[in-house]
């Protein structure tokens, strides 16, 4: 499939992402058994055009990975998020239900961990997990989601992309398995991509190759991202603008 065949038309004038006074709060329990409430992300806004790259940065504990995740309607344990709104596409997706949050999730929205390695099933061939959500999601046949699967592997520099679905996940390299998980994302053609630290595990060299090849596949695709980084150096490689978080609020945002 030739890259122009991934690629979308886009409408620039609306926001594919907008994120409006978020509040997130975690909850966390006294020695005698009291719940307590702690506000972790307080009063964050922001929008995100399709095609475009926001990098979130910050310090460890800055909320950073808490506000990607709250863009798919997902908080970890102990996590909910208690006021805002998050608009994909013009709907808020925290009032769809569980439900309307399974349909997004995956499928609209997908999320790339920072441990690849963690993320995929030992058990199971690549190829069957890079195309499951294509297929959970009915947005391709099993073929043509393979043929997508190829594609991707061929973009993003994979060795032996036709056969490389056919491995376990411990067949393959720690920069291999990120980049098969990047195409796991985009497999099934989303809007928004969450990138969280998805190279902080690699060694510097395959770092840079790693990065170079989720900035051609993001480029190639029109696809949006969030991508969460402690990094300026690596934000500053794929980010078309830049949010700075402190403390669970942003304290600047810019080109």
């Amino acid at each position: 499939m030739p890259k122009a065949a991934m690629k979308r038309p886009h409408d620039e004038s609306c926001s594919l992402l907008e994120i409006r006074k978020l509040r997130i709060e975690a909850t966390s329990y006294s020695p005698g058994g009291d719940p307590q409430n702690t506000v972790i992300v307080d009063d964050v806004s922001l929008k995100l055009e399709k095609g475009r790259v926001l990098g979130l940065i910050g310090e460890s504990g800055a909320g950073k990975s808490t506000i990607g995740l709250a863009s798919m309607g997902y908080g970890r344990g102990g996590v909910r998020i208690t006021g805002g709104e998050v608009l994909l596409n013009g709907r808020n997706i925290l009032a769809r239900g569980v439900q309307g949050l399974r349909k997004v999730r995956g499928n609209k929205v997908c999320y790339v961990a920072q441990s690849a390695a963690a993320a995929f099933n030992p058990a199971l061939r690549l190829m069957e997990q890079v195309i499951e959500s294509a297929l959970l999601h009915r947005i391709a046949t099993r073929a043509d989601a393979e043929r997508r699967a190829i594609a991707l592997f061929k973009n993003l520099g994979l060795p032996n992309p036709e056969t490389i679905g056919r491995r376990y996940p411990h067949q393959v390299s720690g920069g291999q398995l990120q980049r098969v998980m990047t195409a796991m994302a985009l497999c099934s053609e989303p809007d928004l991509i969450v990138f969280d630290e998805p190279t902080t595990a690699l060694d510097v060299t395959t770092q840079i190759d790693v990065l170079a090849a989720i900035k051609d596949a993001i480029r190639d695709t029109g696809v949006a991202a969030l991508y969460i980084t402690h990094d300026l150096s690596v934000v500053a490689q794929v980010s078309d603008e830049i949010m700075v978080l402190r403390h669970g609020k942003m304290v600047e945002h810019g080109e």
